[in-house]
């Protein structure tokens, strides 16, 4: 008797609790509004690509802390931390590697969730503001694989810093500035540690957060586009809740995601090479694989010269960046059918097919070159 009079005080505080925040702070309207939100055309696993992402980012706030118990961002003991994380952390090796793979697996995610937002022509009106902080978003995320591939402090990480860095120098106007920034010397150092981990562990996850939530509450203000197929009647018939199918589909992608991680995590656990020196020896530098397009890109002879080199660094990336954005202001027709959109679905395949053919390129050379 005791234990269920024990039982039922503590269903009451609880629920006195959950009133007392409640009546504060409105949590069941705002549970309420979030979970009976309408999905047009009823649910789907296109529409997990946005959760996916807020879980990725999140574990991957979860295991950027708990490594920065053991890690120390100094040239004299960045690398030998590193190893006392692989080594002698008790699963510091795959804390590590979870981080590692976590992060390609952030990149993989944005350019799938973009690339669905593009092919279904939900970046229209009125979902523009949304498409726009959606790209500063990407930004964000490639800035944190840049930012946190030099903590290691290993001949890879020195190394691909070196490379993203002279590309960053050919910027017009602010190149120099920035270069001169982030190296804080003629060459990488403890400035340029220093500065890629206060960018990495606290300038950009203050910004992915706030961004995030900007694009969140836009998206939930548009409300959600809905398949590109069938007429509005259609698709008001096939409308689901967000709770529960929906809810449901988001949780298997995230498991999924997690367990891929995992595995990658188990099975190919990350390796240091050398500590980081300024003489590269037989190594042959080379930024991270999401990088590795644009690299493999300025190696070709069109690109040769100082002149070339912008071209290829900064002029067609900032020109293909810029033309993302303006997207939403050019196609202003309502059509939203990408098989009516041919213009767009050839675009989307050759820019696709032009990442991956250099991509496979630079690694093809990478593995001749060893």
């Amino acid at each position: 008797m005791n234990g269920q009079d024990n039982s039922g005080n503590e269903s009451n505080v609880f629920e006195k609790v959950v009133d007392f925040v409640d009546e504060r702070v409105g949590l069941k309207t705002i549970q309420a509004k979030m979970l009976n939100e309408p999905v047009p055309g009823g649910s789907r696993w296109a529409y997990a690509f946005g959760s996916v992402l807020l879980f990725i980012f999140i574990l991957q706030v979860v295991t950027g802390i708990l490594l920065m118990f053991y890690y120390v961002p100094s040239t004299d003991h960045a690398y030998a931390s590193t190893q006392y994380i692989i080594h002698e952390v008790d699963y510091g090796w795959f804390l590590l590697s979870y981080h590692f793979w976590g992060s390609s697996a952030m990149v993989v995610m944005v350019f799938a969730h973009m690339s669905q937002v593009f092919l279904w022509g939900a970046y229209k009106k009125p979902r523009e503001l949304v498409w726009l902080v959606g790209l500063a978003l990407f930004g964000i995320v490639m800035a944190f694989g840049f930012t946190g591939y030099l903590l290691p402090w290993d001949q890879r990480a020195f190394w691909a810093t070196v490379v993203g860095v002279e590309i960053m120098d050919k910027s017009p106007l602010i190149g120099d500035f920035m270069a001169r920034f982030l190296k804080g010397g003629p060459t990488p150092g403890q400035m340029t540690i220093s500065r890629f981990f206060v960018i990495h562990v606290m300038v950009l996850p203050a910004a992915l957060m706030g961004l995030a939530g900007l694009h969140i509450f836009l998206f939930r203000k548009a409300g959600p586009a809905g398949p590109f197929r069938g007429t509005p009647e259609e698709l008001k018939a096939k409308t689901d809740y967000f709770f529960p199918r929906q809810i449901w589909k988001d949780i298997v992608a995230m498991a999924t995601v997690f367990l891929i991680i995992c595995s990658l995590a188990f099975f190919e656990p990350v390796v240091l090479l050398e500590e980081a020196t300024p003489d590269p020896g037989d190594y042959h530098p080379e930024p991270e694989w999401y990088f590795l397009f644009l690299f493999q890109l300025l190696r070709l002879k069109m690109f040769g010269g100082e002149l070339g080199q912008l071209m290829g660094a900064i002029v067609l990336p900032g020109a293909f960046m810029a033309l993302l954005a303006a997207l939403p202001f050019i196609d202003t027709s309502p059509e939203r059918n990408i098989f009516k959109r041919p213009v767009s679905l050839i675009a989307w395949i050759l820019v696709m097919l032009m990442i991956l053919v250099f991509t496979v390129s630079a690694i093809i050379n990478r593995d001749f070159l060893h």
